[in-house]
This record gives structure tokens, C-alpha cells and sequence, in this order.
């Protein structure tokens, strides 16, 4: 733990930012609340923050999806993370808008989505494929049946997302690096060992 907090400093260092990020709980859903109080460290049961204030914002993550998001124009900043769960519940429009709730506008905003598990790797079961065809229209662009079964690609699922809420596909940087094909860069909840798991802080800020 402390190894992570030590990591963690030197990573908000390097991005010049004074203070350690305000961070979500995270509870693997759906919720996403306006941060406004710099004094607090951690918002109890969302996945992701919103804030016009110059806080920083962080998530973790260790194959889920990292959202980072700005409106240059208002500084409204986001963290988000988006797990199976929060991507059904629809996160990435949960964030947009709680931006614009604060003013931003989706044509606006740019985001950044960083590594996560790509669909190569990320098999899940009949029930879960089920529940996104359930709950997403788009599901056929994003659960696909191979020969070991059904596979997730879960970054596209929120890219989706966030084009049908009307941020600019050329505003969305979403390069595909699966956490788990790459586990010597990136943590990997189900590559890594009790031994080496770890997690990755994505973190914004819109300084004054």
C-alpha cells in the first residue's frame, strides 16, 4: 500500500500537480458525482468525478477502462472508470452529463481513454454477453462469438457511448494497447499474480 502512495506522489509530481488527486471509491458501477471540495481525498460509491474547480481527478485501474475528459472551453475536467458493470449502466453518458451540468459542451469535449483490456483477452460468459445485448443497442458492434465464446471489447463499448452523446469522434484519443497482451507495461487484473498485481493511476487536472 505504501509503495502504491509513494508511486502515486511521484506521478502527480512529475505532472506538476502540488496535491494527490481526489479520488472516485470506485464500486464497479454506474454512478458519477461533481467533486467541489478540495479538502476531501476520496467521493464513497461513484466511478467517476466531474469538476470545474482546480482539483485534481484520479481513477485506478488494472485492465478496466480509464476515461480522462475536458472541456478547454468551461474547464470542466472528468475521471472516470468504466468496469463491465459501469459500461451497462452507461458511465461514459453518466459523465457527459454531469459535465454538462456544470456548462460543457459534448462537442466540446476532448477525452482520453487509456490502456484497459482489449477484446482479444477479454472473454466473458453467456449471462454477461446477454446483459449487454440487454441493455446496449449497439452490443452487436461490441460482444463477439469466437471459438472459446464470447469476447467483450469494452473500450469500444464506451467509445460508442460517448459518440452518442455527442462527443466528436476526431475529440476521442483511444489507442488500442490490451493490458493484458502487454502485462510487462501495464498492471492486469486477470494476468497478474497476487504477487504482482498493481494499479494504474489516471489522474487530470485543469490548473488555474
Amino acid at each position: 500500500m505504501k509503495k502504491n502512495m509513494d508511486n502515486r506522489k511521484k506521478f502527480i509530481s512529475q505532472l506538476g500537480i502540488s496535491t494527490l488527486p481526489r479520488m472516485a471509491q470506485q464500486m464497479h458501477g454506474a454512478n458519477v458525482a461533481i467533486a467541489t471540495d478540495k479538502s476531501s481525498s476520496y467521493t464513497t460509491s461513484v466511478d467517476g468525478l466531474v469538476t470545474n474547480v482546480p482539483v485534481a481527478l484520479g481513477v485506478v485501474t488494472a485492465d478496466c477502462v480509464p476515461m480522462l475528459c475536458v472541456d478547454p472551453k468551461t474547464h470542466v475536467v472528468a475521471a472516470v472508470h468504466a468496469g463491465w458493470k459501469g459500461t451497462i449502466g452507461k458511465i461514459a453518458a453518466a459523465a457527459v452529463a454531469q459535465m454538462k451540468y456544470l456548462s460543457a459542451k459534448p462537442e466540446d469535449i476532448l477525452v482520453a481513454i487509456g490502456p484497459h483490456i482489449g477484446m482479444c483477452c477479454y472473454d466473458i460468459p453467456d449471462d454477461r454477453a446477454g446483459s449487454f445485448a440487454k441493455e446496449l443497442l449497439f452490443s452487436h458492434r461490441v460482444c463477439h462469438r469466437f471459438e472459446d465464446g464470447w469476447h467483450l471489447d469494452i473500450g469500444f463499448a464506451n467509445y460508442l457511448q460517448l459518440i452518442a452523446c455527442g462527443v466528436l469522434p476526431e475529440h476521442i484519443d483511444a489507442p488500442i494497447t490490451c493490458t493484458s497482451c502487454q502485462n510487462d507495461k501495464f498492471f492486469s487484473y486477470r494476468k497478474d499474480t497476487q504477487e504482482t498485481y498493481g494499479e494504474m493511476l489516471a489522474a487530470i487536472a485543469f490548473n488555474e
